[in-house]
């Protein structure tokens, strides 16, 4: 994999080189790529913990996970090819490196230090995109919001699955949970939210299908020390995901 790390330092160098004056286009590229970022950075552990908990999926844990880590790769270079921040740059080149990290740690058998890194590495992209979308965020639209708070439940959902994986595997910490039930409560916020959006026709069915299929599996997620449902939340979070996608065009179909 060290070719790959080398053609993407390379070309953040080639980049930090480049200077000119933001465009808004440009922002929108780059906060829809942290936006991306931010997403992979909880679902990428999520799945690690996942296949970590079933000895039949080992074997695809590698070649999923570096896929995603692909996709990972890509976003930084979108991000690279669009910002003239230098302090961007330098954050992309952090993010590139912890990708690498990443990709060595998978690559190896799974162990609880192995897997303690994969909670820190999630967290380190987490603040870089969090940091990058700060950087680049103007005065949104209301269309654009409603967007914003649409992606960022996808990324909730992510986010409660992971803790809720890393339990599973031991990492049975206050911190963890603590952390599971803020994003449920940031979840539960976001879909308040939502129902003050005059949502009608196949965005309504949207909107009543998340809501009664979160109200079912919320206290699942809660009941985190009563109950080990792996599969069931893992199948979980890809239905609401699904459905969260829909809304997620609608909106970007009305700005």
């Amino acid at each position: 994999m060290k070719s790959v790390r080398t053609v993407l330092f390379l070309f953040l160098v080639v980049f930090n080189g480049a200077s000119s004056a933001a465009t808004t286009r440009s922002d929108v590229i780059i906060l829809e790529a942290a936006g991306e970022i931010k997403f992979i950075s909880q679902k990428i552990v999520k799945d690690y913990f996942y296949f970590a908990q079933h000895k039949e999926k080992n074997s695809q844990l590698s070649s999923y996970l570096n896929k995603t880590l692909d996709y990972l790769d890509k976003q930084i270079i979108v991000i690279a090819t669009a910002t003239k921040s230098s302090d961007t740059k330098d954050l992309l080149t952090f993010l590139a490196f912890s990708s690498e990290q990443i990709r060595e740690t998978i690559s190896q058998p799974y162990n609880e230090e192995n897997a303690a890194l994969m909670l820190d590495y999630s967290e380190t992209l987490l603040e870089g995109s969090e940091s990058i979308f700060n950087e680049h965020r103007y005065a949104f639209s209301k269309e654009e919001q409603m967007l914003i708070k649409v992606k960022n439940m996808g990324y909730y959902i992510e986010r409660i699955t992971k803790y809720y994986m890393a339990f599973q595997a031991g990492f049975t910490d206050l911190n963890n949970i603590r952390q599971l039930n803020m994003a449920v409560s940031s979840f539960d916020n976001a879909l308040e939210e939502l129902k003050m959006y005059a949502y009608e026709d196949e965005s309504k069915k949207s909107f009543i299908t998340i809501s009664h299929f979160w109200g079912v599996v919320r206290d699942l997620y809660l009941n985190i020390e009563k109950r080990k449902l792996p599969n069931i939340l893992n199948l979980s979070t890809l239905h609401l995901k699904e459905v969260l996608t829909t809304l997620e065009v609608y909106h970007s179909k009305n700005q």
